[in-house]
């Protein structure tokens, strides 16, 4: 279980007005006057190290807000992807929390805590799919790029919107609150692919802003109250490695593969930090 600290650290998020911190959120990041942006971005990009020389823009002058830079692209050769030969990529930057098989159809949180795949999912369909299946999360730090990518060539089967709360998803939080990925807002998105089913799940945290997906036009900030389903009568299908979300704000990317998929790289394992096109099995 969570030591004392975790648990001191997390109990006043249960307290916070996550909604209203998130929506102040966007208003500053989203607010245009140069002094203010400027300074923001330089700030920003100096507490958290940010690289900017492999992003396409790397002055802060040439960003119309933070959040403009916050969702910035990179360089066309900035993420150069594994060989064709590696089944599957990473979809993102970050560092992995967790990896592993389901058990039982369970999840691996933190040391001592573990959910369904059913309720991250929000479909007891999709979840069988993934019965003895594996998974990986990938957290987004600040200074990460914050874009989604797929981790392999995949046609769109049907989107999954759900509501939830907005706790943090630092280290200590992942410790500390049960079930956290699978009560925090998310955009769950299940591909079909050559070698079976894949799901790629963008959970939020507090501050996010929102999820935007490629497929989904612009961004809606308005609070979802109610899980929300689409399929698609026409299902886009997305190359490996092309932008399929962003994130307004950083949070977790958790991807599912099948029980037959490849398992994931020795050289895999919590903490390690990984890139976007980075082999993550053979």
């Amino acid at each position: 279980m969570a030591n004392l600290a975790a648990r001191m650290m997390t109990w006043p998020q249960y307290l916070l007005p996550q909604q209203m911190l998130t929506a102040l959120a966007w208003r500053l990041s989203t607010f245009r006057a140069a002094w203010f942006k400027n300074l923001f971005i330089r700030t920003f990009a100096g507490l958290f190290h940010v690289n900017l020389d492999e992003a396409e823009r790397n002055e802060p002058e040439q960003y119309e807000c933070f959040n403009d830079f916050f969702t910035r692209s990179l360089k066309p050769d900035a993420r150069p992807l594994a060989a064709a030969e590696h089944r599957l990529i990473s979809p993102c930057d970050g560092t992995i929390s967790q990896l592993g098989r389901l058990e039982q159809g369970r999840i691996i949180q933190a040391k001592g805590l573990d959910y369904t795949a059913e309720r991250l999912l929000g479909n007891a369909e999709w979840a069988h799919r993934f019965e003895n299946g594996r998974f990986i999360t990938i957290y987004l730090a600040p200074s990460d790029y914050h874009r989604v990518h797929m981790p392999m060539t995949g046609r769109l089967v049907a989107e999954h919107r759900i509501p939830g709360q907005l706790f943090s998803v630092s280290a200590a939080t992942t410790r500390a609150v049960p079930n956290l990925f699978a009560r925090n807002e998310r955009m769950v998105a299940l591909f079909d692919t050559e070698h079976g089913p894949v799901a790629v799940v963008m959970v939020a945290a507090m501050l996010v802003a929102g999820i935007e997906t490629t497929w989904g036009g612009p961004l809606d900030r308005r609070p979802q109250q109610k899980a929300r389903w689409t399929d698609f009568d026409q299902p886009p299908t997305l190359d490996r490695g092309a932008e399929l979300g962003r994130f307004h704000w950083g949070s977790t990317v958790i991807v599912l593969t099948p029980d037959d998929f490849p398992d994931w790289r020795e050289s895999l394992a919590p903490g390690r930090r990984v890139r976007l096109g980075q082999a993550l099995s053979d």
